[in-house]
């Protein structure tokens, strides 16, 4: 008898731990796909110089960058986006915005927000022309 309680628990536990890998593969929400407008910036010149929109041309946002900064998409609205991965356990994005450092681009994907905070998932970006 202790044997089949074993087993039952055995197969209820394999049973939950694989529903939990398929719903970690899955996609995260069913919200619809959203697209924004804004320029791919380092989130420090973005909190701190709430005056420049648009990235200069003189290497700062670059250098940023290469010094750590996280990438933040800044709408001319002035609204913040931070860029996520649209898979769970989340894959690496920055490296498929870095091309984009600097520029206006429009993103699609799911938005989500949570105490004044904005984040999308990426799933297509492409540069914009001014």
């Amino acid at each position: 008898m202790k044997f089949k309680k074993g087993i039952a628990l055995f197969v209820l536990t394999a049973a939950a731990a694989l529903g939990a890998v398929f719903a970690l593969n899955a996609k995260v929400s069913n919200n619809p796909t959203e697209s924004i407008i804004g320029y791919v910036r380092d989130s420090e010149c973005v909190y701190r110089f709430h005056e420049i929109v648009k990235p200069l041309p003189n290497g700062c946002v670059e250098a940023c960058v290469r010094g750590g900064s996280s990438l933040v998409i800044l709408t001319k609205q002035e609204e913040v986006y931070h860029p996520i991965s649209p898979e769970m356990p989340a894959k690496d994005i920055r490296s498929k915005l870095l091309p984009f450092v600097g520029k206006l681009v429009k993103m699609s994907g799911t938005i989500y927000s949570r105490g004044g905070a904005k984040a999308i998932a990426v799933e297509r970006i492409e540069e914009l022309k001014e």
